[in-house]
């Protein structure tokens, strides 16, 4: 991933550091590492379980991480208050739309969303 691009998204994202951020498929970390440098608590949903195991690794000393092992779109379908988060992804592109829309149409949505797809 370029780092410039990530650093974009991040400031894009208007990132401040009390913010509690959602990250849905975290891949191999690397906006997660920005994230939590500027975020307050960052909550990743990953499905694939070996980058699960890989990401508990990687961030084992990171205590504002909370990682979901998860499908993001059963996720998301579940009834969470997202009203004062922030959503700050690099969308896998097969699920973009889908998370996007039940985000949006969620009884209480993030107050921002920024992604990539």
């Amino acid at each position: 991933h370029d780092h410039n691009q990530l650093q974009r998204i991040v400031q894009a994202g208007d990132v401040k550091d009390g913010d509690l951020i959602l990250e849905i498929g975290p891949g191999l970390g690397p906006l997660t590492s920005l994230l939590l440098g500027h975020a307050k608590r960052v909550l990743a949903v990953e499905k694939d379980p070996r980058l699960v195991t890989f990401l508990r690794k990687k961030f084992e000393k990171e205590a504002n991480l909370e990682l979901v092992h998860a499908d993001a779109l059963e996720y998301l379908r579940a009834p969470h208050d997202w009203t004062n988060w922030k959503m700050i992804s690099n969308l896998p592109y097969s699920v973009g739309s889908p998370i996007l829309v039940d985000l949006a149409n969620t009884a209480k949505p993030p107050e921002r969303m920024t992604v990539t797809l």
